[in-house]
């Protein structure tokens, strides 16, 4: 892997207002899709292309794929429900590089905290806040595993 960006869900709609049975079942919100429409759109700026799209199986960030994918037509999908477990850090990282199965530029969508300390660990650094929407775009010159990333970017949509 030489790319990789985290990018959180966009923001979605209370529980309440939807009548979702649970966190896991909330949709997003029009602001939330558009978000991820400016972020997205962001990345492909960028030139960044990913070949496999990573994601939470929450509704949320299955809908925020589905708006990446838009863009990134070629990417493979994978849902990766580590990315909304409570394992440990170093579990995660594992459990997204076998999905991303040696694809060279990834995209994995989730939750805060777990991106911002997933982040945090590969750059060697404090992980960003990742604000709803937000991406942290990071490349590697030998890879995830060395723990060395270079933050290329960092993108948080304006409130829509």
């Amino acid at each position: 892997m030489k790319e990789l960006v985290f990018m959180r869900h966009g923001s979605a709609m209370p529980a309440r207002d939807q009548g979702a049975r649970s966190d896991a079942d909330r949709r997003l919100s029009p602001e939330g899709k558009a978000q991820i429409q400016a972020s997205s759109k962001r990345l492909r700026e960028l030139g960044f292309s990913p070949g496999v799209i990573i994601s939470s199986p929450f509704l949320r960030t299955v809908e925020t794929a589905d708006i990446a994918a838009a863009l990134f037509p070629a990417a493979k999908r994978v849902t990766e429900p580590a990315l909304a477990s409570t394992n440990s850090v170093p579990d995660i990282l594992k459990a997204i590089t076998a999905a991303a199965a040696g694809a060279p530029s990834v995209l994995v969508i989730g939750h805060q905290p777990v991106l911002g300390a997933l982040c945090g660990l590969l750059a060697a650094a404090n992980g960003p806040h990742f604000t709803t929407g937000s991406f942290a775009y990071l490349k590697f010159s030998a890879g995830p595993r060395s723990g060395r990333a270079e933050l290329a970017d960092f993108f948080s949509p304006e409130s829509l």
